[in-house]
């Protein structure tokens, strides 16, 4: 949990990682095991608890943000989604599922960084997209 922790500001109930794989620079692979017992599917109903699409984003940019944190930050960096390029939902994420997210850098800029994000629930593409986020809050990447 410290690499998650100390990766993303982000804590209960809005930290959508589980697990860390792979942590590299320019490379992550996250994982989250989508419990029937979550928040999120309080409201359902009868359908189908399966997770929104705007919480897989969330979790997405989580991981995107994990790999942007400097090696020698006391306090991380904020990013902020500066937007979404392109997103195709695949398939719906089914509680019970082990949802296993990647992302990888494909451009940086001194404040922002493109990234290409993959989501697959089990071994099924559940989305795959490019996002763009900005920084806010280190001095040693900031403009005079």
């Amino acid at each position: 949990m410290a690499r998650i922790y100390g990766g993303t500001p982000h804590r209960f109930p809005m930290l959508l990682v589980d697990a860390v794989e792979t942590l590299s620079p320019g490379f992550g692979r996250t994982f989250k095991q989508v419990s029937g017992n979550e928040m999120m599917f309080e409201r359902f109903g009868d359908a189908p608890p399966a997770l929104p699409s705007c919480l897989l984003v969330d979790a997405l940019g989580q991981v995107a943000i994990m790999l942007l944190r400097e090696p020698d930050e006391v306090t991380p960096s904020v990013w902020y989604l500066g937007g979404i390029e392109t997103m195709t939902f695949h398939t719906p994420i089914p509680a019970g599922s082990v949802l296993r997210m990647e992302a990888n850098i494909l451009k940086r800029w001194r404040t922002t960084v493109r990234v290409e994000v993959k989501a697959w629930a089990d071994a099924v593409p559940a989305a795959i997209g490019v996002m763009v986020l900005s920084q806010r809050g280190s001095k040693s990447h900031e403009s005079p």
